[in-house]
């Protein structure tokens, strides 16, 4: 199976997962060769969790081919209270349906924008921020927006908002974009990207690379 239907939440995430799997961005995700193709569920998050698991039976049932859900944790209305318990839910659904051994789902806790949050300098340069006094970090901190001793802020959305009105940024996906052909994949950290980068490499590693 040579092929990757995903159905995701919005157009931010549909940037970002054009960047991770674009062919030159796959060797650092250890991934080989395999199509794909990226679909944005109209009702976003909540869309996803309700009508995703049989939107994709409905495209598996007609193709040779994986199925990736992804959408965000926090979403208003959402029964469970983590992203292990919706993902378990989710899966649940995608056994009745038939198609649990070709679907997988990634939940992201609390929602995309924690996978800005890298160490990567490109993060500051992408933000408009390269030089500028003080460092996007600690301006952070001074906004009361990333404590001291927390590895990303506790609200990553409002943090990327107040960085893009500071620097009179207009939000778009293209921003989304650009963090994730530039960001370093090495060394994430977070339970979600790193449970997307082992289920990708379970399906599609290329020669040499170990699932495990």
């Amino acid at each position: 199976m040579s092929a990757l239907v995903c159905l995701v939440a919005d157009k931010n995430m549909e940037a970002v997962f054009s960047a991770l799997l674009d062919k030159r961005r796959r060797p650092a995700l250890g991934i080989g060769d395999f199509q794909v193709e990226i679909q944005v569920h109209p009702q976003r998050d909540p869309g996803c969790y309700h009508t995703g698991p049989e939107w994709l039976q409905g495209i598996l049932d007609e193709r040779d081919a994986r199925g990736l859900l992804v959408f965000d944790q926090a979403w208003d209305g959402n029964p469970h209270s983590s992203a292990l318990e919706t993902e378990g839910v989710v899966r649940q659904r995608f056994d009745s349906l038939g198609i649990g051994g070709r679907a997988e789902v990634v939940v992201i806790e609390p929602e995309l924008e924690v996978w800005v949050w890298s160490a990567s300098p490109h993060v500051d340069e992408v933000f408009g921020w390269g030089g500028v006094d003080p460092p996007l970090r600690q301006w952070l901190r001074q906004q009361g927006l990333w404590p001291p001793g927390y590895p990303k802020p506790p609200d990553p959305k409002a943090a990327v908002e107040s960085v893009l009105r500071r620097r009179r940024i207009p939000r778009s996906s293209s921003l989304y974009r650009r963090l994730a052909a530039r960001v370093s994949l090495q060394g994430c950290r977070d339970p979600a990207f790193n449970r997307l980068r082992r289920l990708l490499i379970g399906w599609f590693a290329s020669q040499g690379i170990d699932a495990g």
